[in-house]
């Protein structure tokens, strides 16, 4: 059973996403790279953006050449997945990958509008999986199913089943949703259902009618859903302060990540770990929290950016101006190392 709508009621005022801090390439960098370096695995031209994992596979956008590519990390190999009638947008939140499952909202010049694209890296099979016609975007995917946002002021949440090609519409109401994610057979989404118009976090499970609102006081955004389906990781924002909060679906409990000194601006969760990247130092930087022990980590410290993390099966990936220009880094946790 699907996600009954959203009931409705008196819209509240418009509430616009939160966009992350938009940050330049720090051209003349000073002072030596400290912390723990990731290796490189994107080169060439141009800028590499907005990466996302799934277990072996990476993908990114390059706006040189304005399309996706898929790494392999075993082979080192680098694939273009998108075409001339599947450009990617270069924006954020825009692409997601889970398993053989790549997602990204691009633009076909024969549409009316953009797109959501799926392609199955197993078979290299590349479909449209909405019809060219409302504004769908963010993305989220898992093995078996996409969910997106369609709407121009307002949007509601849609879902289309991966084996069946079946669309819902989950939500119909005069609220506002956006940044939609899943797994496993969980759904994620900021909406702004509730009385005081700011965003909270709307979860929902593909075999449930039930929605449930969590936040806290501000703007609750940026939701990630790990690969299983059992943790939420978002980011709150209230005021001048940001933190990370983590959600637990089987137990039903929510707690906070971060510390008071901490700037979060983006956040992943897979397994046992939640990364974000962090303002703290005057700078974006890359940590790694363990959920077993309530260690945070920093992953990167050094006079460079290194912004909006993913993790998949313990490799953290991220983008990170370290020569000049945005390239696509990977750092495997250690074993062992209680991180």
């Amino acid at each position: 059973m699907m996600p009954t709508p959203v009931p409705t009621g008196t819209s509240p005022p418009a509430v616009t996403p939160l966009q992350p801090p938009a940050v330049q390439p720090t051209l003349t960098p000073q002072g030596t790279p400290g912390g723990v370096v990731g290796t490189q695995v994107s080169s060439g031209p141009g800028d590499k953006l907005f990466p996302a994992i799934s277990g072996n596979n990476i993908v990114w956008y390059d706006d040189r050449s304005i399309s996706v590519q898929l790494y392999d990390i075993p082979s080192g190999n680098t694939s273009t997945l998108s075409s001339s009638t599947s450009t990617p947008i270069g924006l954020s939140y825009e692409l997601a990958i889970a398993g053989n499952n790549v997602v990204w909202t691009g633009v076909d010049p024969q549409a009316e509008s953009d797109i959501v694209f799926l392609y199955d890296i197993a078979s290299g099979r590349l479909q449209p999986v909405t019809n060219g016609s409302g504004a769908p975007g963010y993305p989220g995917v898992s093995q078996d199913f996409v969910v997106w946002i369609d709407g121009d002021e307002l949007g509601d949440l849609y879902f289309y089943e991966i084996a069946s090609g079946n669309v819902t519409q989950i939500t119909d109401d005069p609220y506002e949703q956006v940044l939609a994610d899943a797994g496993g057979d969980t759904i994620a989404w900021a909406d702004n259902e509730t009385e005081g118009g700011d965003l909270d976090i709307a979860v929902a499970s593909r075999n449930s009618s039930q929605v449930r609102l969590l936040g806290n006081a501000g703007n609750d955004s940026y939701p990630d859903v790990s690969s299983d389906g059992n943790r939420i990781a978002w980011i709150n924002a209230d005021e001048n302060r940001t933190a990370v909060f983590l959600y637990d679906v089987s137990t039903e409990n929510a707690t906070r990540v971060t510390g008071e000194s901490a700037q979060p601006d983006a956040v992943a969760v897979d397994g046992d770990h939640v990364v974000y990247s962090d303002w703290r130092n005057g700078n974006l930087d890359i940590y790694l929290y363990d959920i077993g022990t309530g260690t945070e980590t920093p992953v990167t410290q050094d006079p460079y950016a290194q912004s909006l993390p993913d993790i998949s099966d313990g490799v953290v990936v991220w983008m990170g101006n370290n020569t000049g220009q945005w390239e696509i880094y990977a750092w495997e946790v250690p074993e062992g190392s209680g991180l």
